[in-house]
């Protein structure tokens, strides 16, 4: 049984985290809005579903905190898991406003993850490099030959970094269920918003020629496989 304390504390951490969170978006955009102005002029709308999004993040940061504290009780692993949760939702709420990866936050995420890899885990290091030379190769290859076939840019070379990033935690078993989660979650997800926000002119072919951000989906693949890993529903080194 949790303690009340422990969830307290956890939920506390998960506040911290979001408030940075929210902020590190905010001054991102910031700095685009200021260098683009014409692309994001915000609606009434828009800003009323920013402040619902905003309390749901906030909610949800401490609910996963809270409950991540109760079960590593404080060790060290919790400080693994929070730079992963904290850094893959950073990078999905920037690339569904903006269509971009925050490579500052994926370079801050792979430096503090090596940190405690040399600190706590140094056995797992050449798992995890691999992991991360594997999903951004493999990723960027993918883009590459899509490309080449359809003459037009299908993933940004953003998302390898994010599939690298994943892999640094799953390892490079784990990159396959990442990859199909993310598919799947993309087409059902991604799918549903497009068809809601169709204009009624607008034909399926040309709709499917909408591009959404798909790093928000490898974050939700990669959160998934490693908390199942670490849980023991996914083996780390088999896969499913």
């Amino acid at each position: 049984m949790f303690e009340i304390t422990t969830l307290a504390g956890g939920a506390s951490i998960g506040i911290a985290l979001a408030w940075i969170l929210e902020n590190w978006v905010r001054i991102f955009l910031k700095q685009l809005a200021d260098d683009n102005p014409e692309q994001f002029v915000q609606s009434a709308a828009e800003t009323a579903s920013k402040n619902i999004y905003r309390w749901l993040s906030y909610l949800g940061m401490m609910f996963v905190t809270a409950i991540l504290s109760g079960w590593r009780d404080w060790s060290p692993e919790l400080v693994n898991d929070l730079i992963l949760i904290s850094a893959l939702v950073g990078i999905g709420w920037i690339d569904s406003k903006s269509m971009l990866i925050e490579g500052r936050l994926v370079a801050l995420a792979l430096a503090l993850r090596l940190a405690w890899l040399s600190f706590f885990a140094p056995h797992e290091i050449l798992n995890s490099l691999t992991g991360l030379l594997v999903g951004a190769g493999l990723l960027y290859f993918i883009g590459f030959l899509y490309e080449t076939f359809r003459h037009r840019q299908g993933l940004g070379e953003g998302d390898a970094a994010v599939l690298g990033l994943i892999g640094l935690w799953v390892g490079w078993q784990g990159l396959g269920a990442v990859l199909l989660l993310a598919a799947l979650s993309g087409i059902i997800i991604g799918g549903f918003s497009l068809l809601r926000k169709k204009p009624a002119n607008q034909n399926i072919p040309e709709l499917l020629q909408t591009q959404i951000p798909f790093a928000p989906f490898l974050c939700l693949g990669g959160v998934t496989v490693y908390l199942l890993q670490q849980t023991g529903y996914i083996q780390s080194g088999l896969g499913f």
